[in-house]
């Protein structure tokens, strides 16, 4: 009786354990792949739509197309299906309706339905698809892209068919635009020609051909009597639609024509919005004037759209960013920071609260739990806001074992330090690259110095006073990857000549060179955590097991595609292993005691770039070129959940546990955490094992 009466006041105890695990922020948990618990970042910017009625604006990205609430900024749904890389977008009139299209496999374009975010149904694409239109009353859809004969296809969306194929573009089709009544369709091409097409008959109306370079932008006034095309050339076009000719042609008054990469009439018709290098200029439409110019983005601006209403420019960049600017004032409104380029870094702080990871010069600090803390650009050190010009590439991003500093290193020649609390900058060292790493005890920074100008040399730096202790030399290629062993004495490097290198510490000389197995540049290395494997990947496509007392190879497994990161799990028993060719990218965990596989995680569209485990081995971080970090549960506390082995972790081993309380005795199974005695501690682990769900495979 007292037994039961003592188990049921632990359940009470360890109830917020049962309670499921939640992020901060929903989207985060917004279409994931089977396996994941989380993303953080939404994928580089295609394509930026407004719904008809103005109160969503769809994103497409490099993972799928987020819909936003406009009234709220707020995420409504996430459509993907992997793999779905979108790069066009189009609201049909009713809005009930978004087509999605790009790169895929099969070139399909997807209809979804915006109210509940299902699949509405499929078109069978014959090409990328890089533009689309729905007519003024919804029942065709125009597509178009690329080769081998650049065609226009139009759908009827009735049956799902393919209604007519327009052929004349000899070059890829980057732009599409119904006229208002539905009888014009126009497109602008690579080909450098504007052309106009007759829906009924599917026949050429009129070719404009008077610019000089690609044609990336098409689009009609609302009267419908003004046709504007937009070009590499540096001018845009106005035209009148009836005789087809141009009324105007606007041109910045910068010396040197800027590529014009999209434009957007205002609803009223008395506005003209371009995007240009990284600027949008606001052009008078009855004065041909440019009127004012919107600044704020780093990288060359390739989409802007008005809300209809008017009242808001969206504009999208390369620099990752999406910007709502209010119309009246020209004044910057929003900035989206968590849409961004190729994820290059990931990593774990030492109490596993937060993740740091970096996009080209963008260095991003997350809340394990969901929200972006902080974000700001390597180059300058400014936030987010402050923002005036970047460009550098930021490789890798790695805590500081007290977790105080956080270190960066590039493609600009520069080291940089970082107080991971603020994100503050502290101090720049010479020679960054795409290799840092902290020594155990955080008294050493390693990273690729170029000393005297000579590539593949290693500067090992005191954290404390920021002066240089050695320099290690010389490789014959650029460095990719460094490695601590766990008690500090060894560095591994890797470089791009497939050559490994291990470095004796306390006396700063070259112990091993493994210059003869991979075949390919070395793309990761790690130390197990008892320091008694050293494992390297490599585009080679192998994984490659080292005795680093030895410098001598222990096993070779071969993969289909390149090894791009690998990673132990904090208790060694997990080696996570990530791979990536075309369209093929997937993370492996193999045991290390058999180096079978475990698992296999997919979800990430392009390349798999790096790979960390959280400090309690429970989560596995993957950064990818799609722009996203995804987070998967690893399950490594499972097995000495699983206390009497009928593998499934659940109310039976909390039982068991609490039967047992106050036993001693390192061989007790109950003891899950090894501490020596069955305690509350045990129980605990068993029921936050529980509330994850962490079967046993």
């Amino acid at each position: 009786m007292n037994k039961r009466i003592v188990f049921i006041f632990l359940l009470f105890l360890i109830a917020p354990f049962f309670l499921p695990i939640g992020f901060a922020e929903n989207y985060t948990r917004m279409g994931l792949p089977e396996g994941a618990i989380a993303r953080f970042g939404k994928g580089y910017i295609n394509d930026v739509k407004y719904s008809p009625d103005g109160t969503r604006l769809a994103v497409a990205t490099s993972i799928g197309v987020w819909l936003y609430d406009t009234s709220t900024d707020t995420e409504l749904n996430f459509f993907s299906e992997v793999p779905d890389y979108v790069e066009a977008i189009a609201f049909s009139p009713d809005g009930r309706t978004l087509a999605s299209s790009g790169y895929s496999p099969n070139h399909i374009i997807r209809l979804w339905n915006t109210d509940t975010g299902e699949l509405r149904g499929t078109l069978d694409g014959y090409e990328e698809i890089l533009a689309l239109a729905f007519s003024p009353d919804g029942t065709v859809l125009a597509t178009s892209g690329g080769g081998p004969d650049y065609p226009i296809r139009l759908w009827s969306i009735a049956n799902r068919q393919l209604r007519d194929t327009l052929f004349g573009h000899t070059n890829w089709t980057f732009a599409l635009s119904f006229s208002v009544d539905g009888k014009t369709l126009v497109s602008g091409s690579e080909d450098n020609t504007v052309r106009l097409w007759d829906i009924e008959t599917g026949k050429l109306k009129c070719l404009l051909d008077e610019h000089r370079d690609d044609v990336n932008s098409v689009v009609f006034s609302s009267d419908g009597r003004t046709l504007a095309s937009g070009s590499s050339d540096g001018t845009i076009h106005l035209w009148d639609v009836h005789i087809g000719r141009i009324f105007a042609i606007l041109k910045g008054p910068a010396r040197f024509p800027e590529k014009v990469n999209a434009i957007a009439f205002s609803p009223d018709g008395k506005t003209l919005a371009s995007a240009t290098t990284d600027e949008i200029w606001l052009w008078d439409t009855s004065t041909k004037h440019l009127k004012e110019i919107l600044e704020g983005h780093a990288e060359l601006v390739t989409t802007v759209v008005f809300s209809p209403d008017g009242k808001t420019i969206t504009s999208a960049s390369r620099d990752w960013t999406l910007r709502l600017w209010d119309t009246s004032t020209g004044k910057l409104r929003k900035t989206f920071g968590k849409h961004s380029n190729s994820v290059n870094t990931v990593a774990f702080s030492p109490d596993g609260e937060t993740i740091a990871s970096a996009s080209r010069g963008l260095i991003h600090l997350w809340n394990t739990k969901g929200p972006l803390l902080r974000l700001w650009y390597a180059r300058t050190g400014e936030h987010l806001e402050n923002l005036i010009h970047h460009i550098d590439s930021v490789r890798t991003v790695v805590f500081s074992p007290d977790g105080k500093l956080i270190a960066s290193g590039g493609y600009d020649s520069r080291l940089r330090l970082w107080d991971a609390n603020t994100g503050h900058h502290i101090t720049t060292l010479k020679g960054g690259g795409p290799a840092v790493a902290f020594s155990p005890d955080g008294e050493l920074l390693a990273n690729a110095y170029k000393a005297d100008g000579i590539i593949g040399t290693i500067g090992l730096w005191d954290v404390r006073s920021g002066e240089l202790r050695h320099v290690l030399k010389e490789y014959h290629n650029l460095l990719t990857c460094l490695a601590f062993s766990p008690d500090g004495e060894t560095l591994a490097s890797g470089s791009g000549d497939s050559e490994i290198i291990l470095w004796d510490i306390p006396t700063a000389r070259r112990r091993y060179s493994l210059t003869t197995q991979h075949t390919g540049p070395v793309s990761s290395v790690a130390f197990s955590t008892d320091g008694e494997t050293l494992v390297s990947g490599s585009y080679d496509q192998t994984l490659q097991l080292w005795d680093p007392h030895t410098g001598k190879r222990k096993t070779v497994l071969q993969y289909s595609d390149y090894v791009t990161s690998v990673a132990f799990s904090p208790d060694g028993r997990i080696l996570a292993v990530g791979w990536s060719g075309w369209q093929n990218n997937r993370i492996q965990l193999l045991d290390m005691e058999t180096l079978q596989p475990l698992e296999t995680l997919v979800g990430h569209i392009e390349d798999i770039t790096d790979l960390a485990f959280s400090p309690d081995g429970r989560i596995l971080a993957s950064a990818s070129c799609d722009g996203t970090i995804l987070l998967w549960r690893t399950g490594t506390d499972s097995v000495p959940a699983d206390v009497n082995g009928d593998r499934c972790v659940n109310i039976d081993d909390l039982r068991f546990v609490a039967n047992h309380l106050g036993y001693v005795g390192e061989e007790n199974v109950a003891d899950v955490n090894g501490d020596g005695v069955v305690n509350i501690l045990d129980l605990v682990a068993v029921a936050g094992a529980m509330a994850q769900n962490r079967l046993l495979q």
